[in-house]
């Protein structure tokens, strides 16, 4: 953000909070609360509608008749479908199907917490809304880092010199095939 210190990874996560800075706000006009995206109000509103739908078996209510769907699936019907893996349960065989990729070899991986994914994307937005805080800081130097592994590679590359040293100069690279491409400039 160029008027705060604050910073995001996506695009999208700056916008609403440009929005903060704007000193624009949508305020309920049922109650005190005020919202930087009319979104989130329209969301708001619906709580003071009175409508509700009701769980019939649980005293759980829902603004959304959607919501209310998915939480009978989640929580009320039979589960029928077990993972052999894990012995996780699911109300749906698509959502089983989709869980057993999670066991195959080809799942993304975090290498924070060691949950698995089916694509890099959700990998990723898994570890910028869950680990984007944490941060890696280099004993060393004033610098950090979102990955573990980065971490690593800059303490072997930077401090301990154990990475792939250039013999024409003093740089080290964290992979032989980066001191290999590196080696062409001295060509």
């Amino acid at each position: 953000c160029d008027k705060c210190p604050k910073s995001f990874t996506y695009r999208r996560g700056l916008i609403p909070h440009l929005r903060t800075h704007e000193g624009i706000s949508y305020p309920c006009d049922k109650c005190s609360k005020t919202f930087t995206d009319k979104r989130n109000l329209k969301a708001h509103l619906l709580k003071h509608t009175g409508i509700t739908y009701p769980c019939d078996k649980c005293s759980k209510s829902y603004s959304k008749k959607g919501a209310l769907k998915t939480h009978v699936q989640e929580h009320h019907e039979s589960t029928r479908f077990v993972c052999h893996e894990c012995s996780q349960s699911f109300s749906r065989e698509d959502r089983l199907q989709s869980h057993l990729l999670l066991h195959e070899s080809t799942a993304f991986i975090c290498a924070t917490c060691s949950k698995s994914f089916l694509s890099r994307d959700s990998l990723n937005k898994h570890f910028f809304r869950v680990h984007e805080s944490i941060k890696f800081p280099c004993d060393k130097c004033p610098k950090s880092f979102a990955r573990k592994e980065d971490l690593k590679r800059h303490g072997l590359t930077q401090h301990e010199g154990k990475g792939f040293k250039c013999p024409e100069c003093t740089k080290s690279f964290p992979r032989p095939n980066k001191l290999k491409r590196h080696l062409l400039t001295h060509a």
